[in-house]
């Protein structure tokens, strides 16, 4: 089962993506940074479902984007799918030429963020 690491500090939204991937993946949530480098080190997870805007971020003066790159740099097979909020479109190039393998937009809608797992996930089973 293909697993995920969820860092989201929204409760309705982290819900939400809990609710509607749990049937079909192994969902693991992380409850801030340090949590989340624990689960993909000790869970070894094949997608990272990151809120670019995580509140976490701002207050160590750190962005998404600082964060993927870390991530990214010590896993690099690692698939990485970042929360924007819809204003932020204009970041969606950056964010991905800096490692993320795709943007997902708030408000989410359950049946694009299914679909958009299921092909972050498809090399991961088909390996």
């Amino acid at each position: 089962m293909t697993k995920i690491v969820l860092l989201n500090d929204e409760l309705g939204s982290q819900m939400q993506i809990y609710l509607a991937l749990c049937d079909s993946y192994k969902i693991e949530i992380a409850e801030n940074i340090q949590s989340a480098m624990y689960l993909l080190r000790k869970a070894k997870p094949h997608i990272l479902l990151m809120d670019y805007d995580f509140n976490q971020f701002r207050t160590n003066g750190k962005t998404g984007i600082d964060f993927i790159k870390k991530v990214k740099k010590k896993y690099s097979k690692l698939k990485v799918m970042t929360i924007l909020e819809d204003e932020h479109k204009s970041l969606e190039g950056t964010i991905q030429q800096n490692g993320a393998d795709g943007v997902l937009y708030k408000p989410i809608k359950n049946k694009q963020l299914v679909s958009d797992l299921q092909k972050l996930a498809a090399p991961v089973a088909a390996s």
